[in-house]
């Protein structure tokens, strides 16, 4: 009898083990496949033909996936706060949509360019009230920032044909002038010097180079990166605040980064060619997560930073 007992003892201890160890191995495993579903996330909205427009619309801390269709000129946002779509009709097609915050409540506004008129329609989220500004030239490029630092998005174009930026500054309402970048220059808006001001900055494909004026000392910085077919997709990437010199590479689907904290390259791979990058911080984070929208079935696709 002592000898059947000490054998059901035993046989009862290994089953609790076995137990105990399935208990702590179940979360574990769960935990892993949750990790590896938050690392990259999907999300469908927009058709081809439209133009993707993330920002911050609901005031969350997150950036909402969103398109502008030219054909109804047509705004479609998904709230990250509620995951619900909603829609605006705002601008006529042929406009060129410059979502921004015009108005420094943190949320960004409905915004278009009209190339035809060289005006700015601005729908201010604070108050709802339409602004208008006269700015720029058909053939310039859009290149709205904050270039003067006072929380608020300002008007600003970009000519190709001579090189020069025009800023009209929200806190003067003057328009200033810098001569930066040739033709064939693609203008690269960021705060590369982390003074919460935009930098004047081009990065040139025919030589993979960009060209920094930081805002800050005035100092020129000038660093290779990219080839000829790449796009450049600045980003705050290691979260030291500043814009970081970032090319996406539609060959390979390959996003290049220059760490601004460390100096150092790395690499990601996520995209494929015809798709567009749009990074952006979609989670509670303070780096840039890597971002593509797909034309062609209306797909987000978003990997975690």
């Amino acid at each position: 009898m002592g000898a059947t007992r000490f054998y059901e003892v035993d046989i009862l201890m290994k089953i609790s083990y076995k137990l105990f160890l399935l208990a702590l191995t179940i979360p574990l495993f769960l935990g892993i496949l949750n990790f590896q579903a938050q690392a990259q996330v999907t999300k469908e909205l927009g058709v081809a033909g439209d133009i993707p427009v993330p920002g911050n619309y609901d005031l969350d801390g997150r950036i909402d996936v969103a398109v502008w269709r030219p054909s109804n000129a047509t705004w479609y946002v998904i709230n990250s706060s509620t995951d619900e779509t909603v829609t605006r009709q705002w601008g006529v097609n042929g406009d060129i949509p410059v979502p921004g915050d015009y108005d420094g409540d943190r949320i960004t506004d409905f915004a278009v360019w009209r190339p035809s008129n060289s005006i700015w329609y601005v729908i201010n989220s604070s108050t709802g009230q339409v602004v208008t500004k006269e700015l720029g030239v058909a053939g310039d490029i859009p290149v709205p920032g904050s270039y003067d630092n006072d929380g608020k998005t300002d008007f600003a174009v970009w000519r190709p044909s001579n090189g020069t930026w025009y800023v009209t500054n929200s806190s003067t309402d003057e328009t200033v002038t810098r001569q930066w970048g040739v033709n064939g220059d693609i203008p690269v808006v960021g705060d590369y010097d982390n003074d919460s001001r935009t930098d004047f900055a081009v990065w040139r494909p025919s030589n993979g180079t960009w060209y920094v004026i930081n805002s800050y000392t005035g100092q020129v910085v000038i660093r290779q990166l990219g080839e000829n077919g790449d796009i450049p997709t600045t980003g705050k990437y290691d979260d030291d605040r500043r814009d970081d010199f970032t090319v996406w590479r539609p060959s390979n689907g390959t996003w290049y980064v220059i760490n601004s904290s460390t100096g150092k390259l790395v690499t990601r791979q996520l995209g494929e060619k015809g798709d567009i990058p749009v990074p952006g911080i979609y989670n509670f984070s303070i780096k840039s997560d890597f971002a593509v929208w797909r034309p062609s079935n209306g797909t987000w696709y978003i990997l975690r930073n």
